[in-house]
């Protein structure tokens, strides 16, 4: 009994040791990015190590005339979503590092409290033409699609918002296949620690090739792996293919994920943007979900109805009042199939005026 108690003793205190830490580590960095940010936007040391502070948020006035939940339907209100604040470093030429503070909403209607957390905290190399990265970082099936996508404060992408990791605590390795440059890889390493951002307890392997057969024409092929207990592991592939010109941009995304005896993920999503001009752009995207929505209603701000099908339209015109103030009316509409029950949900619909501050 008393051999019991000693060791519940020592795993308490184990654990308080643990989690004061963690503690620390997140005051230290947000005392990093408040001095740094106190101390100027661009501050170079005499042995060349060089930051830059910049910040952004983006929120929206909202109203919801339709919704499948009681709690959505008729809701209205304003909410501030995100609030970033970033310092990006570089050693020379080879080393750069980021840090990363978010405040953020949760995504439940007409509440308007704002929690924080690090978003990114990581270190990268350059290492005779390959870029090795580590920490909190983007993983490989979300950062070449957000890159392509910019519009994140609209919209996320269909793979990001239906569960499709975009942060994990691991390494990553990305560089050319061939010296044309056409031809070029990802992989990464995603372990089952988790902090901050990174939700996802167990380890995952990813890996991706893109192919650029011309200027602003991509291919991307993208495969991973998750172990989990049970029988619960995921294996995902996805599909990326998109153009860009200096008139519009037009990206289609195909995610697959298997997930043994959790249903299956599976979507489809068209997105794009047309450049009216020096200050307006149209902005669209439509999703597919071929199976029910795994996260349904945990998605924020856009929660779905778990049991049915649907389709996801948003559409928008983004029109900068500057260089950096965005102010984009649009709508969300989100309609489904028959659910197994014989009955179709109804219908969502979202009307928003979204702002944009951007000091990136």
């Amino acid at each position: 009994m008393h051999n019991s108690l000693t060791n519940e003793a020592l795993d308490i205190m184990l654990l308080m040791r643990l989690n004061g830490t963690i503690d620390a580590l997140r005051r230290a960095s947000f005392l990093a990015c408040a001095w740094l940010f106190l101390h100027g936007t661009h501050t170079t040391a005499a042995d060349a190590l060089e930051f830059d502070v910049k910040g952004l948020m983006f929120g929206d006035l909202y109203y919801l005339p339709s919704h499948h939940t009681p709690v959505g339907d008729n809701a209205s209100g304003a909410v501030l979503r995100r609030i970033f604040l970033t310092t990006d470093a570089r050693y020379g030429d080879d080393w750069t590092g980021r840090l990363r503070f978010e405040a953020f909403h949760e995504g439940a209607f007409e509440n308007y409290e704002l929690s924080h957390r690090i978003q990114d905290m990581g270190v990268g190399k350059k290492l005779a033409g390959h870029q090795i990265s580590g920490g909190l970082i983007p993983t490989i099936s979300f950062d070449l699609i957000e890159a392509f996508w910019g519009k994140r404060y609209l919209m996320r992408t269909a793979p990001d918002m239906q569960g499709i990791a975009a942060r994990d605590l691991g390494i990553s390795a990305k560089g050319k296949l061939s010296q044309s440059g056409k031809w070029s890889y990802r992989a990464m390493y995603g372990s089952s620690e988790t902090w901050e951002a990174d939700k996802n307890p167990h380890d995952k392997f990813m890996g991706a090739m893109t192919w650029r057969p011309t200027p602003g024409v991509l291919l991307d092929a993208y495969l991973d792996h998750e172990a989990r207990p049970g029988r619960f592991d995921r294996s995902t592939y996805q599909l990326f293919a998109a153009q860009q010109t200096k008139n519009y941009s037009l990206g289609f995304v195909y995610t697959h994920q298997d997930r043994q005896e959790d249903p299956t993920l599976e979507l489809a999503a068209l997105m794009g943007v047309a450049h009216f001009s020096d200050k307006i752009d149209l902005i669209a995207q439509v999703q597919r979900l071929l199976q029910p929505s795994v996260k349904g209603n945990d998605i924020a701000y856009i929660p779905f109805d778990p049991s049915a099908t649907a389709t996801n339209f948003v559409a928008g015109i983004e029109y900068r009042l500057s260089d950096r103030i965005f102010i984009t009316p649009n709508i969300v509409y989100t309609h489904y199939g028959i659910n197994p029950q014989g009955v179709r949900p109804e219908d969502d619909l979202h009307l928003r005026l979204t702002f944009f501050f951007n000091y990136e």
